[in-house]
């Protein structure tokens, strides 16, 4: 932190008037320099320099004067929060050393050490101009070009067309979250300066996904718990207090897919909403949840399906408003509950059905119904967004637009922005500085104390082409034109339906032609070889008894290579307790394989997993046992039993190829 200053030393007791007037009477004869420092109290040595010229008139404030003028602090500290509104901010390095570039390239004189600025400059420079130091908010791209206000515009006149005239209980939300086996947002109190702790049954990589659902007059839908696995098993399901017509499922990968969608769509979404038609759905578009079946049944039905636009779900959907916050939060309170009362044990499937049941039956209506509120769909409210969501640029052009009356189609049932080229990021970062008044020349140095006549210099460099320097885009090396977002869709329409059923005919012929071109590849291949065998020179060829040897040592290798893969190509069903496994965890961008040792082998998978010791073939446990579940289509291989030296352990496998932790 920047030291506090004490000032050692009193102010003086003159003012800048009294030390004119005993300048002035100095030099038209009136006093002498003694006698004008006891008539003015003015130390001799002050209006020396003064009459003489070495000192400039006093300043009104005390102190050293600040290092850069006024103006062009505030034209700095203007284009760092233009910087920072747009998604560009710099780091207190970045603001410090562009100010050094800023004085280096004006010939600004200053007190600082190779004219960049300090600590002490950079704590009076925030506090100054209202700046302070935060950690930003990450936002993915395509989320932050979504808030474009021409595609919310259109959602909403999609919106009105379908839900008027229709009350709030036949408009209904659906979306799914995932829930963590531990808990992870409620705060402990604890002494002050401690490590606070909490014992967890896991290494918390295991989410469930839960889908819930609602309409605008607070009426909740039965939740769907979707498991990791190919089969959904009686010992999960929660028969005492399940909620009532609660749903499950299970897929590879513990995901929604279109199969999964499409039976929760027809065992429980149409079993549960109310009875008049039509009902209208409000939901996220992810591409796993559309099929053509369920456009067909949606249809059939007279269930209008409105598709949110892309990456909005954050600003319109009325489960992410205003639902899934409190139900976390109270599932959390319940799973805390549970492991102090079972202290050490890995939470059942079964208790986390009964915990969701439990928090959806006490969940408060009202909340459901302040989500559409806040989504502005009941009551309808085409303004919910407010102006500083949107990117400026982009909002100013489309009030533009509505002022002089431009009529914007849509251009059939799908909204989506015009494409853009690969330059129109860099046209964007050029016109940023719109709103700032720049001004052509800058004071060569401070106006403090001791200047006489400050001089004015033409401005070489000016402090808004040095912050969009940091905004150059490097080169692009494909010009292809791509679409930056899509928007808002009714899909339940017999267009959308036929050109549903287009993209699903043109992705099996697309993989029909690979599969095709794959065969004849591996043909050309087979020919190669077969070609090459016969070029080869016979007198390379070995002896019959060099050949005979040659078939006994590979005869003998394959024997071995044989017994050891069909240890390790053992069938997963067949996995017992104790047999080690290699087995594949997803991460955000990739897959990781853990080695591990069975300690749970009937309905629920378990095992206990070790950790790789640095780039080595050698594994030992942690201190803190990892204990996870797993399903068969995670586990790679079957290993066989370690090599055990000293405390750690090996195998006889090469795990190169894998990314093996």
């Amino acid at each position: 932190m920047p030291r506090t200053y004490i000032r050692k030393t009193k102010p003086p007791e003159y003012t800048k008037e009294d030390l004119e007037s005993a300048v002035q009477a100095v030099k038209n004869g009136e006093l002498t320099m003694y006698r004008a420092a006891k008539t003015y109290k003015i130390p001799k040595a002050t209006i020396y320099k003064r009459v003489k010229g070495l000192r400039g008139v006093k300043s009104s404030s005390l102190g050293r004067a600040p290092a850069l003028p006024h103006d062009v602090e505030e034209k700095i500290a203007s284009g760092i929060k233009i910087m920072e509104k747009w998604g560009f901010g710099l780091s207190k390095k970045e603001v410090l050393e562009t100010i050094g570039r800023y004085i280096n390239a004006n010939n600004i004189k200053t007190p600082f050490r190779n004219g960049i600025p300090g600590n002490d400059f950079f704590s009076r420079f925030k506090r100054d101009h209202n700046l302070s130091q935060k950690k930003p908010q990450a936002v993915e791209v395509a989320r932050k070009r979504s808030m474009d206000p021409f595609i919310i515009n259109s959602y909403f006149n999609l919106l009105k067309k379908n839900i008027q005239n229709i009350p709030a209980s036949q408009i209904y939300n659906i979306d799914e979250t995932s829930f963590c086996v531990d808990p992870a947002r409620i705060k402990v109190v604890g002494e002050r300066g401690t490590a606070a702790h909490r014992v967890t049954s896991g290494p918390g990589r295991e989410n469930i996904t839960v889908l819930f659902g609602g309409n605008a007059a607070g009426e909740k839908l039965p939740p769907l718990i979707v498991f990791r696995g190919k089969n959904v098993w009686d010992s999960w399901l929660s028969i005492k207090e399940g909620y009532p017509g609660m749903t499950y499922a299970a897929s590879k990968n513990g995901w929604m897919d279109t199969q999964t969608f499409e039976n929760y769509f027809q065992n429980n979404f149409l079993k549960n909403v109310c009875p008049e038609r039509p009902v209208v759905l409000i939901y996220d578009g992810h591409n796993s949840h559309v099929g053509v079946s369920l456009v067909e049944m949606a249809m059939k039905q007279k269930v209008v399906i409105l598709k949110l636009p892309a990456h909005s779900s954050h600003l319109l959907q009325p489960m992410d408003l205003a639902v899934f916050r409190p139900l976390k939060i109270m599932y959390d309170e319940e799973l805390i509950k549970w492991q102090r009362r079972n202290y050490g044990h890995k939470l059942p499937k079964s208790e986390f059905a009964s915990i969701i049941s439990r928090i959806w039956r006490n969940a408060n209506p009202a909340i459901i119904a302040k989500g559409f509120e806040k989504g502005g769909i009941h009551p309808f409210n085409n303004a919910v967004i407010p102006e500083e969501k949107f990117e400026t640029g982009a909002y100013q052009r489309w009030r533009q637009s509505q002022e002089i009356g431009d009529n914007i189609s849509n251009g059939g049932i799908s909204i989506q922005q015009a494409d853009v080229p690969q330059n129109e990021e860099h046209q964007t970062a050029d016109s940023i500085f719109r709103e700032v008044v720049t001004s052509n020349t800058v004071d060569p140095m401070p106006s403090t104390s001791s200047s006489i006549l400050p001089t004015v210099v033409q401005e070489n460099l000016s402090f808004e082409t040095m912050l969009l320097e940091q905004l150059k885009q490097a080169p692009r090396t494909s010009s292809k034109r791509r679409r930056v977002c899509a928007g808002a869709e009714v899909i339940t329409t017999q267009e959308a339906l036929e050109k549903l059923k287009e993209s699903r005919r043109g992705n099996t012929q697309t993989k029909k032609k690979a599969q095709e071109k794959n065969k004849a590849n591996q043909g050309d291949d087979i020919n190669d070889e077969q070609s090459s065998n016969d070029e080869i020179d016979r007198d390379q060829l070995p002896s019959d008894s060099e050949d005979d040897t040659n078939l006994e040592d590979e005869a003998d290798e394959y024997n071995e290579e044989n017994e050891f893969m069909g240890m390790l190509n053992k069938k997963c069903e067949e996995l017992e307790k104790d047999d080690w496994i290699l087995v594949k965890f997803a991460s955000k961008k990739s897959f990781k394989c853990y080695v591990g040792q069975v300690t749970q082998a009937n309905s629920e998978l378990e095992a206990t997993f070790a950790r790789k010791i640095g780039s080595s073939n050698y594994f030992h446990f942690p201190v803190v046992a990892d204990t996870s579940v797993f399903s068969l289509d995670q586990v790679i291989m079957i290993l066989p039993k370690p090599i055990l030296k000293r405390g750690k352990f090996t195998f006889n496998v090469s795990f190169d190829s894998l990314n093996v932790n």
